[in-house]
């Protein structure tokens, strides 16, 4: 007995099936490392600026008597557009084969504040702060919570930064921010 019509391979119309139903796992493979990326980098942003809101609140609690004094309020690093093109003077901290220079408590202040929203001064200039570290846009504020400021007032401290919805679209940006209540 033999049957009349045995299939011996497989048909070019189940072929073709097959690569469209691989394509669209492929694609949504893609999609998925997309999103993914685009996640890892605003999680990379948050710890970013988290560190850096951290490291004026250190600065702040180690100069006390700057706070009290007001040296830090109000501070909005994005003010001044050539906040870190020049050197602050005196440098408060020890650099390549230069020594630290003596600092009053207003000049830390402003050390500090230069420290974390341009970051360290080396041969090309500042870098590693808000500025450097954060997408283009990304600021630092440093706002005494009552208005006369007062030794026992509160600050806010913030560090703010632009940043797209998704990674393929021309969307607007939206703000991000991290924000720290401090008690120096």
């Amino acid at each position: 007995m033999r049957s009349g019509n045995r299939q011996q391979g497989v048909g070019l119309i189940e072929v073709l099936v097959a690569l469209v139903v691989v394509s669209f796992g492929v694609l949504g493979m893609a999609g998925l490392q997309l999103t993914g990326m685009k996640h890892s980098t605003n999680g990379f942003n948050r710890s970013k600026a988290l560190i850096l809101t951290e490291n004026m609140a250190t600065r702040m609690r180690i100069n006390t008597t700057g706070v009290f004094n007001g040296a830090y309020a109000g501070f909005d690093s994005s003010i001044d557009a050539n906040l870190c093109q020049v050197r602050p003077v005196p440098y408060c901290q020890a650099y390549k084969d230069v020594d630290a220079q003596s600092c009053s408590v207003d000049e830390l202040a402003e050390f500090d504040k230069f420290s974390v929203a341009c970051g360290d001064w080396g041969p090309g200039g500042a870098s590693a702060g808000v500025q450097g570290m954060l997408p283009e846009g990304a600021k630092l504020e440093v706002v005494c919570d009552d208005l006369p400021c007062e030794p026992a007032s509160t600050y806010t401290l913030s560090v703010s930064w632009p940043e797209n919805r998704t990674a393929t679209s021309a969307e607007a940006s939206v703000s991000k921010r991290v924000q720290m209540r401090l008690r120096p």
